[in-house]
C-alpha cells in the first residue's frame, strides 16, 4: 500500500476526522505500521505542550510512537495559512527540512498518511503550494469534501487541478460534518458521480462527539470501514 495525503477542498471540512479513520483502519484492520504526518499546524497556540491539535489526535488515532516534532515539524499560533503564520513570527519554513523528516517517516512505517491543512493551493512560502508539496513528494491524493451546498464545484476543480500537475488522486470522500439531510446533501453524491473522474469512496458520517471523549480507535476504524469503500485504497 502506499502513502496518501489527505488534503480538502477547504479549512474544517473534517480531513481529520478522515486521516484519522483511515489511520485507525489501516492499523487494526490491516495490521499495517502507520506514521502519521502534519506538517504545518496554526492556530492551536501551545498544543504540543498541552497535548492536542491535529497532530496529536492523528498520533493517537494511528498509533504511532513517533516524536511529536516529527509528525508535525512546523506549529504556528496565528489561525493562518503557513506563509503568514510563519511571517508573523519571523519564522523560515525549510521544505527541504520537511521532506526529509516525510522520508524518514516513509522509510519508518508501512505506510505515512499525510493530512494537509486548508485546500491544495494554501501557500507555505515564496509561491510555494500545497500542491507543490504533494507534486514533489508524489503521493496520491485522497480528497476530503463537504456534503452540503457548493461542493460540487469545489471538488471538481479541487480534482480537476491536481490531475492537471500529474499528480494522481485515489477518490473523494464527502464528510457529513453538519448532519444535514437538505436537498443539496441529498442530490450531490449523484452529481459527483456523474462528474468525477476518480472514485467516490464514500460519505465519512455526522458524528457530533467523536473526540469528546478522547480518541477512540475501534469506533474510528468501525465508522471508516463500514462507510467508505476501503477496496479502492490506493
Amino acid at each position: 500500500m502506499k502513502d496518501i495525503f489527505v488534503t480538502g477542498t477547504d479549512t474544517g471540512v473534517g480531513k481529520t476526522a478522515v486521516s484519522c479513520g483511515l489511520a485507525a483502519y489501516l492499523s487494526l484492520r490491516k495490521g499495517c505500521d502507520v506514521g502519521v504526518m502534519k506538517p504545518f499546524e496554526s492556530g492551536n497556540e501551545a498544543s504540543r505542550r498541552a497535548m492536542t491539535g491535529d497532530a496529536w489526535t492523528l498520533k493517537q488515532a494511528s498509533g504511532s510512537p513517533d516524536d511529536i516534532r516529527d509528525i508535525n515539524p512546523y506549529n504556528f499560533k496565528a489561525p493562518l495559512a503557513p506563509e503568514p503564520a510563519a511571517m508573523l513570527e519571523n519564522a523560515h519554513i525549510d521544505i527541504a527540512r520537511v521532506t526529509s523528516v516525510y522520508r524518514q517517516l516513509a522509510d519508518r512505517h508501512d505506510i505515512v498518511i499525510v493530512e494537509g491543512a486548508g485546500g491544495i493551493l494554501v501557500p507555505i512560502r515564496d509561491g510555494y503550494f500545497y500542491s507543490d508539496l504533494i507534486a514533489a513528494w508524489q503521493i496520491p491524493v485522497i480528497v476530503v469534501s463537504r456534503l452540503t451546498l457548493g461542493t460540487i464545484n469545489h471538488t471538481l476543480l479541487s480534482c480537476h487541478y491536481l490531475r492537471s500537475i500529474g499528480v494522481s488522486v485515489s477518490g473523494v470522500i464527502l464528510n457529513d460534518m453538519l448532519g444535514e439531510n437538505d436537498i443539496a446533501s441529498q442530490t450531490n453524491p449523484g452529481m459527483l458521480e456523474k462528474y468525477l473522474t476518480v472514485p467516490l469512496l464514500g460519505i465519512f458520517p455526522h458524528v457530533p462527539d467523536l473526540f469528546a471523549r478522547g480518541i477512540d480507535r475501534e469506533r474510528l476504524a468501525s465508522l471508516f470501514e463500514k462507510n467508505i469503500n476501503c477496496e479502492l485504497l490506493p
